[in-house]
């Protein structure tokens, strides 16, 4: 069996350009704190700058959180609300202690952490939206929005469909999961910053 060898020779030139190409495709990562610190503070000064943002984050906040307690256990949850209004305050309470248990407090601040960030950023989107400058980057935080901030499966709404058993091959009782929600919410506001701001 024998080799065929190619031999390509390049001139200076062609040298030149592909090394520019190498330099135009680095992706260049810059560590600047000072500008995440100011990015997360103007983001969430964005969301509650007047008062109609203010409560238009604190109503997706506390609909977010709400969400997460009863997505939890849909069945039971619906079966509550649907019995009356006498039955509503029950069965947040159980809900809210079932969180508890299985995922102690720090799953429950994670959570509210969590519910608090979905209303910073959805109010910042609408925000964008209304001044035709939405960024299809802030898109990527959808996943976290889906899996984030269960308050006691660690799957978040995906619990609603059916796969509430992942906790049991999940380690800190999906507190990690719910972490990575909150740092995933928390780079998109560094990365957005205030919303009413031109970015060019």
């Amino acid at each position: 069996m024998s080799r065929i060898v190619i031999g390509i020779s390049m001139t200076n030139s062609l040298k030149e350009e592909i090394n520019g190409w190498q330099d135009k495709m680095a992706i260049q990562v810059k560590v600047n704190p000072q500008a995440w610190k100011r990015g997360l503070s103007q983001g969430l000064k964005g969301s509650v700058s007047n008062r109609k943002r203010a409560l238009g984050t604190a109503a997706v906040s506390l609909s977010t959180f709400l969400l997460t307690i009863f997505s939890a256990n849909p069945g039971y949850s619906l079966q509550m609300l649907s019995s009356g209004m006498q039955y509503w305050s029950i069965a947040f309470t159980t809900r809210l202690t079932g969180m508890i248990m299985n995922a102690g407090y720090t799953g429950l601040l994670l959570t509210a952490g969590f519910s608090m960030l979905v209303g910073v950023t959805m109010t910042n989107t609408v925000v964008q939206l209304r001044m035709n400058r939405i960024n299809l980057s802030s898109l990527g935080a959808l996943p976290g929005f889906l899996a984030g901030g269960c308050a006691s499966c660690g799957v978040g709404v995906l619990s609603l469909l059916g796969f509430g058993g992942v906790l049991a091959s999940m380690p800190f009782a999906g507190n990690s999961l719910r972490l990575g929600g909150v740092l995933l919410l928390v780079a998109l506001i560094i990365r957005t910053g205030n919303p009413d701001a031109c970015k060019i």
